[in-house]
């Protein structure tokens, strides 16, 4: 058991966390690979992988901030909470008060990024209507995200994959 990576271990926990929600028609952890195949195929640090596999679970399931803390550190709780949306009445509510955690940690752009890059491959295959609502929030998600303080060798390839899938609708 000792010989179990850390991502091993949070592919573990989000299991369990996510076992009886659906992404569409999949089991949750579809998603979940999905994000975490696009930061592995950009090369992350394993941070920022860990995070993926754990972005939706503060959101979506009883762990806390302080179980992932515990289990993978102060560094991926920190990440897991920036991605986190803030109650809200709505979307754009939620949304408004949750991008700028995101925006201060160049590692949750990423995270954030790569869950939307998932999600806009997804809806647009097979959601439509979910996908032109990530198209009319695109300039908004990119100004409110985008920051020039972040590396460039890091957050580039990210925003340079999500604006092709934007640029490229057909």
């Amino acid at each position: 058991m000792d010989d179990m990576t850390n991502k091993e271990r949070a592919l573990m926990v989000a299991q369990k966390a996510h076992a009886n929600q659906q992404y569409d028609i999949y089991p949750y952890m579809y998603h979940i690979m999905q994000v975490v195949k696009i930061a592995e195929d950009f090369g992350y640090e394993e941070c920022i992988v860990i995070a993926t596999v754990l972005h939706d679970t503060l959101e979506d399931t009883i762990l806390s901030y302080n179980d992932i803390k515990k289990a993978f550190g102060g560094e991926v709780a920190e990440i897991v909470y920036a991605v986190t949306d803030e109650l809200g009445r709505n979307r754009i509510e939620r949304k408004s008060k949750t991008y700028p955690k995101i925006k201060e940690n160049w590692k949750a752009t990423v995270v954030k990024i790569c869950d939307r890059i998932a999600n806009m491959e997804q809806s647009k295959e097979y959601n439509h209507k979910l996908y032109e609502i990530y198209l009319k929030e695109h300039d908004d998600f990119y100004e409110k995200l985008k920051n020039p303080s972040h590396p460039e060798n890091q957050t580039g390839k990210a925003w340079k994959k999500l604006l092709d899938l934007v640029n490229n609708q057909s």
